[in-house]
């Protein structure tokens, strides 16, 4: 069954950005498979974006319904999958019509979950703002989810987190992994590796940084010809370095913007991985980073909570740092141990194929569709 597909999603069709690049690369696919697939970005349907972030949810949610409503008066759409909670006006509003398209909750990071999180890691968060986030965000967050009419995950965590609320039934959910890029998946398990540590992502509280700090701090006091090399920050290397003292500069290497290939290349030397991530819709840096024959230490969000502990990774607690170091420390030491992680883990991630997840994704969808 070939289908029409409208695509919507709250983030720039920029393939250099995690959200962006599975975006593309999922629509891309079902184009491929030959179904047609028309897709919106913010720039195609939110209105005064010269108001920069200033009511940014509210805006979305209205110029998308806007959007819809054109589209759907000149094209005939089986399937709306949307990526983002900005468009519970538009599932709440469709879902009431009896001969509606499936609507398609398609999510990068499920929303009600992160917010779960954010609570739990920043108590000391503004309270009007928080009490205000719950009054409406939440709130719309929740509409958006509850209209639609199935669900696809980037992992278990998120589609469980989905089906404890009884949002949908199990058959109408499901978890489609991402992608890796060949730079990554064409590597062959490596095991001649150097006295590195690396850590690839934003330098933001969601990815865990306080923690970051506080155990790389600890590991490469102890270990003086140790190496932690830290990609993904855009290069803000005054801001990075800042964190830790001063004595330990010289063996911090905060990356500017690089390749996939560079950080590949990069990667491959390190024998730990450490994304202590407080919330992850998938985690692809870590995915990489096991592609590269790392050992990976992280906690149980995203990806990283479907790996097995001490066999594809290390599981630590979100704010247990004494695992995070005993852990790290561990796989420095004991060459045997951090090889049997690395090569597990290196396994896991030969599924991770393009090609063969989106084609569960036409998959998934066709036979939705007919169910519909």
């Amino acid at each position: 069954m070939l289908l029409h597909v409208l695509s919507l999603t709250n983030c720039p069709l920029n393939p250099n950005l995690g959200s962006g690049k599975t975006v593309l690369s999922y629509t891309q696919g079902l184009r491929q498979h030959g179904h047609s697939v028309d897709v919106a970005a913010p720039q195609d349907y939110e209105p005064w974006m010269h108001f920069g972030g200033r009511v940014k949810k509210f805006r979305q949610a209205w110029g998308a319904w806007k959007f819809v409503q054109q589209k759907l008066k000149t094209n005939h759409y089986d399937l709306i999958e949307f990526y983002g909670d900005e468009f519970w006006l538009v599932t709440q509003q469709l879902s009431k019509q009896p001969h509606h398209p499936l609507l398609v909750a398609h999510t990068n990071g499920l929303e009600l979950l992160a917010e779960e999180r954010y609570q739990a890691y920043s108590p000391n968060s503004n309270p009007l703002k928080r009490w205000f986030s719950k009054q409406t965000h939440a709130r719309f967050s929740q509409i958006a989810f509850a209209n639609a009419d199935a669900f696809v995950s980037l992992c278990e965590l998120d589609r469980k987190y989905v089906l404890n609320l009884g949002l949908y039934p199990v058959d109408r959910t499901a978890v489609v992994e991402p992608g890796l890029d060949d730079e990554y998946l064409s590597l062959p398990l490596i095991i001649e590796k150097q006295e590195r540590v690396a850590f690839t992502g934003s330098w933001i509280s969601r990815k865990g940084v306080e923690n970051l700090v506080s155990v790389m701090t600890k590991v490469l006091s102890q270990y003086p010809d140790l190496h932690f090399d830290v990609y993904g920050t855009g290069g803000a290397r005054d801001i990075v370095l800042a964190a830790f003292p001063i004595n330990l500069h010289d063996r911090i290497t905060v990356y500017p913007r690089l390749s996939n290939q560079e950080i590949a290349n990069g990667l491959v030397k390190a024998k730990v991985f450490f994304f202590p991530s407080q919330y992850e819709g998938f985690g692809i840096a870590i995915a990489e980073a096991m592609a590269c024959s790392c050992a990976v230490v992280t906690t149980p969000t995203g990806f990283g909570a479907e790996l097995k502990h001490e066999q594809e990774a290390i599981l630590c607690d979100f704010n247990d740092t004494e695992a995070m170091e005993y852990a790290i420390v561990r796989l420095l030491q004991d060459a045997d141990f951090q090889l049997k992680i690395a090569e597990q883990g290196w396994k896991r991630v030969r599924s991770l194929s393009w090609e063969s997840n989106i084609k569960k994704l036409a998959d998934v969808y066709s036979e939705w569709v007919g169910e519909h």
